[in-house]
């Protein structure tokens, strides 16, 4: 399989699938979720079950075909409309989450339920963001921007985990991951470039699968090929990295808004993962261009296997 360089062809690749995903989402009481959602739907790729309250009045636009395509299930509460949309991809009736118009702690609160949930015991859960840029030829991956404010050894080792995963259902099979710091030296003086050292190590165990890793370094030697040979430089990544792991989220919610806002051309998408089932977890300020790229990209993690 080539690898997926753009969301159009994401989408060309989800649309040869023989099934749609199941999407159940909270409370889509919003135009701008359900827009997303529809258009997803009117793409072929996924099938919706909305759960709660929902747009009344972009739903009666919706055509036939289209409607077939779409389930409504009643919830009396925000606080039900969650638990029931959980539960439902607990129970294997949807395949993945979505936010809707809800709060993201009340959300997270029930996909951590112990009874019902979506986390295996002792998974971590983390966040993965994947961005398409006229600045390269390839989908950047970024973790974690949203989850683990300053991730442990094990954390980045299942952020690591995580990233490679979605590369590899993306078609990257050897995956370049990009240790980020503002630094190429290991030094005592930063203690995550010795988590940097041992995250090597155990790379070159074969714990992570078939990557090529190396870090520290910094955003421009990650990227481009030109900043290794200024700084005179090598790395088995020649400034092709796939995948850019944050030392903290901190810096990836900065890079991960910058990528959003200076780009010209920028298009992004993102997801939880450690779940059981894939969770889309947007922000109220993403476009709905980026919800339909999440959805994409969560409905593929569904049919990766």
């Amino acid at each position: 399989m080539s690898p997926i360089t753009s969301f159009i062809a994401l989408y060309d690749r989800l649309q040869a699938l023989p099934q749609r995903a199941r999407v159940a989402v909270c409370h889509p009481s919003d135009d701008h979720t359900l827009r997303a959602v529809i258009e997803a739907v009117e793409m072929g790729f996924v099938h919706a079950i909305l759960v709660g309250e929902v747009h009344e009045k972009t739903l009666r636009q919706v055509a036939p075909e289209v409607a077939a395509h779409i389930e409504l299930r009643p919830a009396p509460t925000i606080a039900e409309a969650i638990r029931k949309a959980v539960q439902l991809v607990h129970d294997g009736e949807a395949d993945l989450l979505m936010k809707g118009m809800v709060n993201t702690d009340d959300l997270l609160r029930e996909v951590l339920n112990k009874t019902y949930g979506l986390r295996p015991e002792g998974n971590v859960i983390s966040h993965v963001a994947v961005f398409e840029t006229s600045e390269t030829d390839r989908l950047l991956l970024l973790s974690d921007v949203a989850v683990i404010p300053a991730p442990t050894l094990e954390q980045r080792a299942a952020q690591l985990r995580y990233t490679t995963t979605v590369a590899r259902s993306l078609g990257i099979e050897v995956p370049r991951v990009a240790l980020l710091h503002c630094t190429e030296k290991v030094s005592e003086k930063f203690p995550l470039t010795l988590d940097y050292v041992t995250l090597k190590a155990r790379a070159a165990q074969d714990e992570f699968g078939p990557i090529l890793l190396d870090g520290p370094m910094d955003l421009l030697c990650a990227i481009l090929p030109t900043a290794l040979t200024n700084k005179g430089l090598q790395s088995c990544l020649d400034g092709k990295a796939d995948i850019l792991l944050m030392p903290d989220i901190q810096a990836g919610n900065i890079l991960y808004k910058a990528l959003q806002y200076f780009p010209q051309s920028s298009t992004s998408a993102s997801m939880l993962c450690g779940t059981s089932a894939p969770v889309v977890l947007t922000s109220r300020g993403d476009t709905i261009e980026t919800k339909v790229n999440s959805l994409a990209l969560a409905a593929l993690q569904c049919r990766a296997d």
